[in-house]
C-alpha cells in the first residue's frame, strides 16, 4: 500500500511539474510577445514623428526655393528695367542731337534739306537700334526666367518625392502559438496502473492459507 501510494503522489507530482513547466514557458512566450508589441508602437510613434519633422521641415525647404526663384525673376526684370531706361536715354540723346545737327543756320535749299534728313535718318537707325535690343533682351528674359523656374520645380519635386510616403510599419507582431495543458488522461491511466501494479505486488506478497 506504501508503495501505491507513493507512486500515485511520483505520478501527480510529475503531472504538476510537467503543467507548471508549460505554463512558464506559455508565460515567458507571453512576455516577450507583449516586449515585441511594446517596441513595434515605439517604432511607430518614433518615425511617425519623424515622417511630420521631414514634412514640415520639406515645407520650409520648399518656401526657400519659392522665394528664391522669385528672387531670380526680379533680378531680370531689374536687368531687363535697366536696358530699357539706358535704350530711354539712347533715344533722347539722339533726339537733341538730330535737332542740334537739323539747325542749318543760313543754309537754304537743298543744304538744309540734306542736313535734316540726315539727323532725322540717323534718329530712326538708333530707334530701330534700341527696339531690337529691347525685343532680344525681352526674350532673353524670359527664356532665363523659364529655366529658373523649371529648376525651382525639379527641386521642389525632389523635395516632395523626399517626404511623398509616410513610413510603412508592417504588421503587428503574431501571438505565440502557446502549448496546451498535459492532458488528465495520462495522469488518470498512470494512477491506474500504480493501482494495478499495486495490487498485483499485494496477491504476490499476501501469505497463502494453509490449505492451500
Amino acid at each position: 500500500m506504501a508503495t501505491m501510494a507513493l507512486g500515485g503522489m511520483q505520478q501527480i507530482a510529475g503531472h504538476q511539474a510537467e503543467g507548471a513547466a508549460v505554463k512558464g514557458r506559455n508565460r515567458a512566450k507571453l512576455k516577450n510577445w507583449e516586449r515585441q508589441n511594446q517596441e513595434y508602437d515605439h517604432n511607430v510613434l518614433f518615425d511617425t514623428v519623424d515622417h511630420n519633422n521631414d514634412v514640415q521641415l520639406a515645407g520650409i525647404d520648399q518656401d526657400q526655393h519659392y522665394m528664391a526663384m522669385i528672387d531670380q525673376w526680379s533680378e531680370q526684370d531689374q536687368k531687363l528695367d535697366k536696358l530699357f531706361a539706358q535704350g530711354d536715354h539712347e533715344i533722347e540723346d539722339a533726339i537733341v542731337e538730330m535737332h542740334q545737327n537739323s539747325y542749318a543756320g543760313t543754309l537754304t535749299g537743298a543744304t538744309a534739306a540734306r542736313l535734316a534728313g540726315a539727323s532725322a535718318k540717323e534718329l530712326g537707325r538708333k530707334k530701330a537700334r534700341v527696339l531690337s535690343e529691347r525685343m532680344f533682351a525681352k526674350e532673353e528674359t524670359s527664356e532665363a526666367k523659364r529655366r529658373i523656374s523649371a529648376k525651382a520645380d525639379v527641386s521642389q519635386r525632389k523635395i516632395y518625392e523626399n517626404v511623398r510616403f509616410a513610413p510603412v510599419h508592417g504588421l503587428r507582431p503574431a501571438a505565440p502559438e502557446l502549448e496546451a495543458k498535459p492532458s488528465s488522461a495520462g495522469l488518470i491511466l498512470g494512477l491506474a496502473g500504480v493501482g494495478l501494479q499495486g495490487y498485483k505486488d499485494h496477491k504476490e506478497f499476501t501469505a497463502k492459507d494453509i490449505g492451500e
